[in-house]
């Protein structure tokens, strides 16, 4: 599923982005700059979420409170490799939170649980495109 959209249609963005979700694994893919943060941020605000939501760019990890329990929002960013996922316990989060992943890439082929792929691509200052894909396992 594909959308084209612009900061002022963020909202109906990020509501498209969570009815077309399947399950609570989200891996978001796209370029430095392309607007992951600014997206995040308004999912996390639909989720309900009562924390301040900002990139773990240098933590890794966030949690955030909400009606449902936790939202829990990685950045994988400076994560090298598999061993590094590890030494996280990344994948102890898995189970009952809704989750976002930043830079998801490393872990991409090795997940075997329903998850979503949202890839935001940069068109313009002004545009963005994401491309929505649910992967069943």
């Amino acid at each position: 599923m594909e959308l084209n959209y612009g900061i002022e249609e963020i909202k109906e963005v990020s509501d498209f982005i969570l009815q077309n979700t399947d399950g609570k694994i989200l891996l978001v893919c796209g370029d430095v700059g392309s607007g992951k943060t600014t997206l995040i941020k308004e999912i996390c605000k639909q989720l309900k979420v009562t924390d301040k939501v900002s990139s773990p760019t240098y933590t890794l990890i966030n949690e955030y409170a909400c009606n449902d329990g936790l939202v829990i929002h990685m950045d994988l960013y400076r994560v090298e490799n598999n061993e590094d996922i590890n030494d996280l316990g990344l994948f102890e989060y898995f189970d009952n939170k809704f989750i976002i992943i930043e830079w998801p890439e490393l872990i991409m082929t090795d997940l075997d649980i329903n998850h979503t792929i949202l890839k935001i691509d940069f068109i313009n200052t002004n545009k963005r495109k994401i491309n929505l894909t649910n992967i069943t396992v």
